[in-house]
């Protein structure tokens, strides 16, 4: 299954953002080959998108896994400001 974690920052997100988010998707992913970051501006805000694969399972069974892993790792970005965890 597709897996999209959304984080919203208040400034740009440095390297150590970038490689704390790819290690909490390699984490969780079932094909390393899958992970993909990708950053967006809009307005004043930086959105970090990090999507990756994960092995089928029901959303509500696996949501809140995927939350906890990626709060583990970025709970030091001094920008975060939201996250979101979307399927396609």
């Amino acid at each position: 299954m597709n897996v999209r974690y959304t984080i919203l920052l208040s400034s740009p997100p440095a390297t150590e953002h970038l490689d704390s988010v790819k290690t909490a998707a390699l984490r969780l992913t079932n094909n390393q080959g899958s992970v993909k970051i990708q950053v967006k501006r809009g307005g004043t805000y930086f959105t970090l998108i990090t999507d990756f694969t994960m092995k089928n399972a029901a959303q509500y069974k696996v949501v809140d896994e995927i939350d906890k892993e990626f709060k583990f790792w970025i709970w030091h970005f001094r920008n975060y400001e939201d996250s979101t965890v979307s399927f396609s």
